[in-house]
């Protein structure tokens, strides 16, 4: 590792070690006490003249009848920062969203090669890369718990002890994201950011595909209820919706509508305890929320707000999550970063 990593590690440590002792303080205008770890956030609040007018802690915003609130303490969830470097040229970003497979981070860099990252130390699982590294492919995916290869317009399949092997069934997202997998459907999107968007759920069995608007999908669960598909769009100050599909074979019908709101993006996010946490966009900055009723509750700070994305995904791994980050303006359409969430960490990986 390059001194200059080495150097950005120990300074994320070391702010991290700063949170981590938070206590009760008085807030800037003195009128309501909140968490140390939130000053920042409110003081932040209290420079934009959009906010600062109508600012009463702890209420930060207000939307569609919905309102976003400090909690009373915050999580202080651990938290590093770190950075992976192609190992197989100097292309920055992978060409295709990194997934986790057998304990591990795979990454698809130029030329066309894996990197497995061991999740935990994130050291490179070197024995697993030589058995994925016997073919060149242009993008990957996993699709039924194996990883999908595409090569030359062929698609192909790696199984333990069996290697690379020719994968007949259809994949119908052509070379973008999946966005959610189960038994019966492939899920995916479209995305026309301003100018609409749709997502688009496939029957594996049937090969029929229901679709129905969504500007733009980001993060699609199951719940006892049905699909949850959480949108969001970054055009103008921002729009972010969430709808419940009970049987997508009623599609384009949708059951319920969660919420529709405007100014407040929500890039995703995961489960902690059977509860929702979304990484919530408000004013410029990105925490970790929670929603209970009508209110979202900021509940961390994540890494002092600074993160951004166009076309983020969510995706569950059972005792893990990934969250994929593309930036427009730093790497197009492809990956720049990654959140993987195991238990009550969180790692971004740049």
């Amino acid at each position: 590792m390059r001194k200059a990593e080495i150097l950005f590690v120990l300074v994320s440590l070391l702010s991290l070690l700063n949170d981590a002792h938070a206590q009760r303080i008085v807030a800037i205008d003195e009128t309501y006490e909140i968490d140390t770890a939130f000053a920042a956030l409110v003081k932040d609040f209290k420079s934009i003249k959009q906010y600062s007018s109508t600012l009463q802690l702890p209420t930060l915003y207000q939307s569609g009848g919905f309102e976003v609130r400090l909690a009373d303490t915050a999580l202080n969830l651990p938290k590093r920062r770190l950075v992976l470097t192609n190992p197989f040229g100097a292309d920055k970003y992978p060409l295709s969203y990194s997934v986790i497979y057998q304990g591990c981070l795979v990454s698809f860099f130029a030329p066309g090669h894996f990197a497995c990252y061991t999740i935990g130390n994130f050291g490179r699982n070197l024995p697993l890369e030589e058995q994925l590294n016997t073919r060149q492919f242009e993008k990957h995916w996993l699709i039924d718990d194996h990883l999908v290869g595409l090569a030359k317009g062929r698609y192909w399949r790696f199984s333990p002890g069996k290697g690379w092997e020719l994968y007949t069934r259809a994949i119908p997202f052509e070379d973008g994201p999946k966005l959610y997998e189960d038994k019966k459907y492939l899920v995916y999107s479209q995305c026309r950011g301003e100018f609409g968007g749709q997502v688009h759920f496939y029957h594996k069995r049937t090969q029929k595909t229901y679709s129905t608007e969504s500007v733009c999908a980001v993060w699609v669960s199951r719940s006892p209820k049905g699909y949850e598909v959480l949108s969001n769009l970054g055009h103008g100050t921002g729009h972010t919706r969430k709808v419940l599909i009970r049987d997508p074979r009623k599609l384009p019908l949708v059951s319920d509508l969660a919420f529709n709101l405007f100014s407040i993006q929500l890039f995703g996010g995961f489960k902690r305890q059977s509860q929702d946490m979304y990484l919530l966009h408000l004013a410029g900055q990105t925490h970790l929320a929670t929603l209970s009723d009508r209110t979202f509750y900021i509940v961390d700070p994540l890494f002092k707000g600074r993160l951004y994305t166009h076309h983020p995904v969510s995706t569950n791994y059972g005792s893990m999550s990934l969250i994929n980050f593309d930036h427009y303006g730093t790497g197009r359409e492809r990956e720049v970063a990654c959140m993987v969430i195991r238990g009550d960490e969180m790692v971004v990986l740049n």
